[in-house]
């Protein structure tokens, strides 16, 4: 398995190489330098709302809260090598979950819903939806869980009943043979 470090040189190597080939196959375009640096600018005016939306949705503290439940469900599992949850939250404060997810967001979301969701989020009302987030996930995940069991429950019940009525079916068709 290759380290963290060598992937990470890899992914910047790509990029570069990437980078650069996109710049030099756009050399001989008769774009004008005015329409690229608006598209960059706009680009990055972008990205700038897609950050101050994340900050106020709170996806880095998010993102903690997600190392947080691998490193739970790492610890749960026997055959970790020693040394591996202290590496693996090393590894993890060198990334940033917001730096992953900002080109997701600003491919599905238009500058004006990013706009929209700013104003929002940023709005008291906005900060009430944020600040109950933990507790409606929290109940909405009991909810869950009692939904799937009681699903369960029908689903061994039904089952359980077909296999009774089957089996009746059967020694009747067996009684007419006779």
């Amino acid at each position: 398995m290759r380290s963290f470090k060598s992937r990470v040189s890899w992914r910047w190597s790509l990029l570069a190489v990437l980078v650069v080939g996109c710049a030099h196959s756009g050399a001989g375009t008769t774009e004008a330098p005015a329409a690229a640096s608006e598209s960059s600018a706009a680009k990055l005016r972008k990205e700038q709302k897609v950050r101050q939306l994340m900050a106020l949705t709170g996806a880095e503290d998010t993102g903690r809260q997600m190392i947080d439940m691998m490193t739970g469900h790492f610890q749960q599992m026997s055959k970790i090598p020693p040394g591996f949850m202290e590496k693996f939250r090393e590894m993890a404060a060198q990334e940033s979950i917001v730096d992953l997810l900002v080109p997701v967001y600003m491919k599905n979301f238009s500058e004006e819903d990013l706009d929209a969701a700013i104003a929002f989020h940023g709005s008291p009302a906005g900060k009430r939806f944020l600040a109950a987030q933990p507790v409606l996930l929290q109940e909405a995940k009991a909810v869950g869980e009692q939904w799937g069991v009681r699903l369960a429950e029908k689903t061994l019940q039904a089952l359980a009943e077909e296999a009774r009525e089957q089996q009746s079916e059967a020694v009747s068709h067996e009684g007419q043979q006779l």
